[in-house]
């Protein structure tokens, strides 16, 4: 018998349809669209078997005498139900006391508070089959996976951030990271610039990433940035998503370290109406790196608490080199995978082409790097080089893809020359990798990218990089 078993009115066809696909593919999912013959037969005999009932609640089913037969049924044999309500209405007498998960607003995104919640209950009573498969995008499609947020900081770029949100907006960017700590007045420096800028990178359809403001003080050595700063920002600056202040120091004990974060995403969430994300950093030796034992229990508890969009951890933290940190992210990922819903995973301060595809190879999904304002990528090798460095591939010009790209190339102004050069090789790099990925072959991507030899001694020394 199926572990799942959809009960609808056919008002509601479309929405049984959508969820029967989405649960499908982690469940056994029985809908009346399998029956062949008797529709009465069919229903005797699959309900009182299945391992649970999702029934699809509206104004319209709830006054259908079939439907409210289907789950006195389920009464009858004690199928635990969950109901979905797509309006304000209640099911039917005596059953309207069930706890619901509300989906009113629910169009078949993947990553719907909704739909993870209706998992999470759901794999409280039939286990899933298969892990959650990563989804094509989140944040209602804004987001497409794996993804590369182009980062905006004031610490050893070279472009203000006022000018690297203004050539992002030009460029279209869909996704940009940007720090609070820029955002706030300091040594007679107006932000004004930078929030006109995004406001109208915003209102223009882009999607904008608030940091926590913590690696500039770290990187500038100033103590005096504080989490009221930040919560200032989150009240006036426009943001889509933002991170929590960090917990630079977690402690020790696993208990601890997961009850800190979980009060700064619930502390920040008071001060916007946007998505509040969890950074979590991992805690320090005494002699130097950083312990990892508990670090993927940590990351997944957090996330099965708060279900947040996306949960962020720091790549330099993950390891000294990028076998260990892969592994690490492995490890994370195959923590997370035990989870009902797919929590895609963030790696700050990534943008390095070598190194995206290993991390989406091991399991992470976006990343956010400073690389396209601090230095100039050679395209046809895909490696970094000193930003003064341009003038050695401004023969690559004729492979820009974006007419703003060949327009900015043609001109006289050096720096908008290698910033971008640099955006149209990620956004065709990012494209590209995707389009692999969807193929199930990520491995040739990066064979493309870094060379065979590199590629077979990074299988060598990862086991299961290419799941």
């Amino acid at each position: 018998m199926a572990d799942i078993y959809i009960v609808y009115a056919k008002e509601n066809k479309k929405i049984a349809i959508m969820l029967f696909e989405l649960l499908s593919q982690q469940w056994d999912v029985w809908i009346d669209k399998k029956i062949v013959g008797s529709f009465r037969q069919a229903i005797e005999k699959e309900l009182p078997g299945s391992g649970c009932v999702v029934a699809v609640n509206s104004m319209a089913a709830r006054v259908k005498a079939t439907y409210a037969a289907e789950l006195q049924i389920a009464e009858n044999y004690k199928v635990p139900m969950i109901p979905v309500r797509l309006d304000d209405s209640d099911l039917p007498y005596p059953f309207g006391e069930n706890s619901h998960v509300d989906m009113q607003d629910w169009t078949g995104e993947a990553d719907h508070s909704g739909i993870m919640e209706l998992k999470c209950k759901l794999a409280s009573v039939v286990p899933p089959r298969v892990p959650p498969q990563r989804p094509n995008a989140i944040a209602g499609g804004k987001i497409p996976l794996p993804n590369l947020f182009m980062s905006v900081s004031s610490f050893e770029t070279q472009i203000s951030p006022a000018g690297a949100v203004s050539v992002l907006r030009t460029f279209e960017s869909k996704t940009i990271l940007v720090s609070a700590y820029d955002l706030v007045p300091r040594y007679k420096k107006d932000p004004q610039g930078i929030i006109d800028e995004l406001k109208e990178y915003q209102d223009n359809g882009g999607f904008i990433l608030l940091d926590s403001g913590s690696y500039e003080q770290t990187r500038f050595s100033k103590g005096n940035w504080q989490k009221q700063k930040l919560w200032n920002v989150l009240h006036k600056v426009p943001h889509d998503w933002a991170f929590c202040f960090d917990i630079l120091k977690p402690k020790h004990k696993p208990e601890m370290a997961i009850s800190e974060i979980i009060e700064a995403v619930e502390r920040e969430k008071e001060y916007t109406k946007s998505a509040v994300l969890p950074i979590v950093h991992a805690p320090k030796l005494k002699y130097g790196g950083y312990k990892l034992t508990h670090f993927p229990k940590i990351i997944c508890e957090i996330s099965e608490k708060l279900q947040p969009p996306l949960i962020a951890v720091p790549e330099r933290e993950l390891g000294e080199g990028i076998v260990a940190r892969a592994m690490a992210i492995q490890s994370i990922r195959k923590e997370l995978d035990k989870l009902p819903f797919y929590q895609p995973l963030h790696i700050l301060g990534t943008g390095n082409p070598w190194s995206i595809p290993v991390f989406v190879a091991a399991g992470a999904d976006s990343f956010d790097g400073l690389e396209w304002c601090r230095m100039v990528v050679d395209r046809d090798v895909h490696r970094l080089h000193h930003f003064q460095h341009f003038d050695y591939f401004v023969c690559q010009k004729g492979k820009a893809e974006s007419q703003i790209v060949k327009t900015a190339l043609d001109g006289n102004d050096f720096q908008a020359k290698v910033v971008f050069h640099n955006l149209d090789y990620y956004s065709s790099f990012m494209v590209e990798m995707r389009q692999y990925l969807a193929e199930n072959d990520l491995q040739s991507f990066m064979v493309g990218i870094m060379g065979s030899q590199a590629v077979k001694q990074l299988k060598q020394e990862i086991k299961g990089l290419f799941r």
